[in-house]
């Protein structure tokens, strides 16, 4: 019996593309570069900040670390112009918490953002958030899954994680989780789904709660 629901953040629990891509757009701006539109941007929004910047930098000529952290700065400044949830998932929650489930975020995505938008939406009832920075081997190594299990005292076989990329599913398999793939999120055109071996795909988030009830 599943005790718990883990959740990637980008892409999976928040649609944060928007103010991803709008901070990208001003990082591009203020060197000269072209922005890219919103479905360049989307398909990319689950990667991290590198992703951003390899699309119109080269590393070989710019500093990556400095412009990395330029890159978070304004993404920090405008984090909650659009801050939004994926459609179903508050609804989710509500499930989630009268079938009286642990559930939580693991994520690459570093804390402070994360807890940022999470304050928001007035989420506190979470049961574990851990985060890119929390000292961990981020995904798709299985570290921050393998913590999550240890907090909430459970077996891996106990706990589902849902998650939008391959490095989700990976981690989840790694963990010997239950692995589902959300690709309502930010899936590309070239992923070849069917490779990554998710145990469930769901296609909104209200499908998961067949698996659940």
């Amino acid at each position: 019996m599943h005790k718990a629901v883990l959740f990637d953040f980008d892409g999976t629990f928040a649609d944060t593309a928007h103010d991803l891509i709008s901070a990208a757009n001003i990082i591009y701006h203020l060197y000269d570069k072209e922005p890219i539109n919103f479905e360049e941007g989307r398909a990319i929004a689950s990667d991290g900040i590198r992703a951003f910047l390899n699309m119109r930098f080269n590393e070989e000529e710019y500093d990556f670390s400095s412009l990395a952290q330029e890159f978070l700065n304004c993404y920090r400044e405008n984090i909650l112009n659009n801050p939004f949830l994926f459609a179903g998932i508050c609804e989710l929650i509500d499930f989630i918490n009268k079938k009286k489930m642990n559930w939580g975020i693991v994520t690459n995505k570093p804390r402070s953002l994360t807890e940022s938008i999470l304050k928001h939406h007035k989420l506190n009832s979470l049961d574990v958030l851990l985060c890119g920075d929390d000292g961990f081997t981020p995904k798709p190594a299985p570290d921050l899954l393998n913590e999550a299990k240890r907090i909430l005292g459970i077996e891996a076989n106990e706990a589902i994680y849902v998650g939008d990329g391959k490095r989700d599913i990976v981690s989840a398999n790694a963990a010997g989780m239950y692995s589902v793939l959300a690709c309502y999120g930010y899936l590309k055109t070239t992923d070849q789904i069917e490779d990554w071996q998710a145990n469930m795909i769901i296609h909104q988030p209200s499908d998961l709660i067949t698996l659940i009830a």
